[in-house]
């Protein structure tokens, strides 16, 4: 059963419960109230013929001249006096019994039976149906005292029309009831149907987004919980369409980078093949091209194991357990350049270092790393003769680092691309130098390890600066 068929259901049937409960009280209140004034019109009018009988007996006893009638006499006065009573529409009968229960006289209608006699000594009223179809009659039985002897008087009177009236009006209840009950069936299906059609665009729209149509959403105009429910519907289709973006985005990018390493490989692999079958054919070879061959054959194998040394340490980077311990970066800066002292002779490069005593929490191993790459990208697109510099200072709670070289200098459209893995600006001179495009990606890892950031701003010709924010290491440095 679905959703709105309950709500429908359950409401309907708490409304038809409602309503006939409310129907039926009504309708007990009101018999009651008529039943209590319809008793109390029979003994008012059973009072009054109590009291003829009683003035008639003792007009009777006046007329004798005696002090009190005897028993007999009693009896037939009295009787003769109810004999006088005619019958109508309303009083339907009469009925004398004795203090033995015994009827002196008795014109009640068929099947109709004097009420039973208690001790209290009230007005006795019950409501009797007669022989005939339709009669209904209200008996009252009254104790009554005449002379010295005790009887009771018992009247009918017809209450049919009152009971068919009673009749009618609860069969006119269950009418209304039931008419009620059907239009507001008829308004509450409109409702629960208008007021529950959202649900079915949230459905449809689940089903859209589990086929693969991310960029459904719905149109939210109300601001009651359904509306809640669309807006969170659109929030998390959003996050699913980001999600899948990301996860092609991510699948691209090995493809891409896959591809791109598969074609870097090739290259120094052909060439190694291509010369070692040239030392290994059976053919002269002089000793200059020996030598010619053999380096280049290093070379290419050098190249290589520069590509597969960055490669691992840009797949593993995310996934090792990094030691990060508080190090004076002018140390590091210090080693890393005494690590470059040859590279940088070969090209005559000179490089100025300012770096004051300031604390990092670093991973020391993989900063030397960054450095390095840094300056040695720097040196490579530097001009033989020409000068790097390399600067750190502290400012406010962060410590920014700036390599700078005033080389060829880096395309405005490159720069958003530099980053990416084996993505090379210029790449016959960044081959020709043995570059294979992992430096920089390898760079961008490393200062997302350390919760910093990296920026680059160049101009053709005039040479480039990339700019490294770190947080400072409060706890030992001088300057915090």
């Amino acid at each position: 059963m679905k959703l709105w068929q309950k709500i429908f259901l359950s409401t309907l049937a708490l409304m038809v419960s409602i309503t006939a409960l409310s129907s039926v009280l009504l309708l007990r209140s009101t018999r009651d109230a008529l039943w209590q004034r319809e008793q109390q019109r029979a003994i008012t009018q059973h009072q009054y013929l109590a009291g003829i009988l009683q003035t008639g007996v003792v007009s009777q006893r006046l007329r004798q001249g005696v002090v009190l009638l005897q028993e007999e006499q009693t009896r037939q006065a009295a009787v003769q006096l109810l004999e006088q009573q005619t019958t109508d529409d309303y009083l339907a009968g009469l009925m004398l019994l004795d203090q033995e229960e015994k009827a002196l006289w008795n014109q009640l209608p068929a099947g109709v039976t004097p009420p039973q006699a208690t001790d209290e000594g009230l007005t006795q009223c019950q409501l009797q149906a007669g022989d005939e179809a339709r009669e209904w009659y209200l008996t009252c039985a009254m104790p009554l005292t005449l002379e010295s002897g005790q009887y009771r008087l018992v009247a009918a009177y017809a209450v049919g029309d009152l009971q068919q009236q009673l009749n009618l009006q609860a069969l006119r209840a269950v009418g209304l009831s039931l008419g009620m009950s059907l239009l507001a069936a008829g308004g509450l299906l409109l409702l629960v149907r208008r007021l529950l059609k959202p649900l079915g665009a949230l459905r449809e729209n689940a089903r859209s987004i589990a086929g693969g149509n991310y960029t459904q959403r719905l149109d939210v105009r109300s601001k009651d919980e359904l509306a809640d429910l669309a807006q969170d519907m659109n929030v998390l289709a959003q996050a699913v369409q980001e999600r899948v973006e990301q996860l092609e985005q991510v699948a691209e990018e090995r493809r891409v980078f896959v591809a791109n390493l598969a074609h870097e490989m090739k290259t120094p692999l052909t060439s190694i093949m291509g010369y070692a079958d040239l030392l290994y054919l059976p053919r002269e070879v002089s000793e200059e091209q020996r030598v010619e061959y053999s380096c280049i054959i290093l070379d290419e194998a050098r190249r290589l194991r520069s590509l597969s040394a960055k490669l691992m340490e840009l797949m593993t980077l995310g996934s090792v357990n990094l030691t990060f311990v508080p190090a004076d970066l002018s140390q590091i800066v210090q080693e890393v350049a005494v690590s470059l002292e040859p590279l940088l002779e070969q090209t005559k490069l000179s490089l100025s270092c300012d770096c004051p005593p300031t604390f990092l929490k670093m991973d020391v191993e993989l900063f030397k790393s960054l450095l390095y790459n840094l300056l040695d990208n720097a040196r490579k697109a530097s001009p033989a003769g020409g000068r790097l510099a390399f600067s750190a200072q502290v400012e406010g709670q962060q410590v920014v680092i700036r390599v700078q070289d005033w080389g060829r200098g880096i395309p405005p459209q490159e720069l958003d691309k530099i980053c990416q893995p084996f993505y090379m600006v210029d790449k016959s001179r960044s081959r020709k130098a043995g570059g294979a495009g992992l430096g920089l990606a390898l760079c961008q890892a490393i200062v997302t390890a350390h919760q910093g950031t990296m920026e680059f701003s160049s101009q053709l010709g005039e040479g480039t600066q990339v700019t490294l924010t770190f947080p400072l290491c409060q706890e030992v440095n001088p300057h915090a």
